[in-house]
């Protein structure tokens, strides 16, 4: 027996599919998510820049209303978006979905990146819905995370000699690596753990952390790295 839930839900796929959507919808609307997204496509979900896809954050088959809604739009990599995520979408008692919605709160509330390790861990049970969901520890991805936290720290150094001497165009050369680098949450979980109390234990085992650590933590270089990415 076929219900109007399942024909919407046929109906939205087969229009997504559509040639001429593809051409005169899909194609302009990735374009836009590239222009918005961090450095140079960075998958919403696990911040890799592959991201190629428009992910439904509530997928068609739970609510094919949402088909064609900008604000259901996220752009994912095709890992995140066909490998892990997939059609998954749960909610909790309160019909607040569990899957953290990057565009709309601060991920951070339930995710913490363990700096040395590259893994993110979930704070709440949303959090750790997501990692799983998303796969974001999963084959080489903290191995990619450490490796943007070195190059990025390297170029941390390169923006505070920089600044010292006044010399403003090898700081912004410094600052595009930074932002073009994979893995913008990396940064943003090094300028939020820098200023923690436990911060000496958080850097433990990066470089010379407690360099990095005067950097990050030094009068105005938290407001204008923040400004600057």
């Amino acid at each position: 027996m076929v219900t109007d839930s399942t024909e919407r839900v046929r109906t939205a796929h087969r229009a997504w599919k559509r040639q001429t959507f593809r051409r005169d919808a899909y194609t302009p609307a990735l374009g836009r998510l590239k222009e918005m997204a961090p450095g140079h496509d960075c998958c919403m979900y696990c911040g890799q820049n592959l991201a190629d896809h428009i992910d439904h954050y509530v997928p068609m088959n739970h609510d094919p209303l949402q088909a064609f809604s900008w604000l259901n739009y996220l752009l994912a990599c095709s890992a995140c978006n066909s490998r892990f995520k997939k059609g998954t979408h749960a909610v909790d008692d309160t019909g607040t979905p569990m899957l953290v919605n990057p565009t709309v709160e601060d991920p951070f509330v339930h995710l913490h990146l363990v700096l040395d390790t590259g893994e993110y861990c979930g704070l709440s049970p949303r959090g750790e819905y997501t990692v799983s969901t998303c796969g974001l520890n999963a084959d080489k991805r903290p191995d990619a995370r450490r490796h943007a936290r070195d190059v990025m720290s390297l170029a941390l150094e390169q923006w505070w000699t920089a600044r010292d001497r006044g010399l403003p165009d090898e700081m912004s050369r410094a600052l595009s690596v930074i932002q073009d680098q994979p893995f913008a949450g990396v940064f943003q979980a090094m300028l939020r753990q820098a200023v923690r109390s436990e911060a000496d234990l958080l850097f433990a085992g990066i470089g010379n952390n407690g360099r990095l650590l005067d950097i990050l933590r030094s009068p105005g270089a938290q407001s204008e790295l923040r400004a600057s990415v």
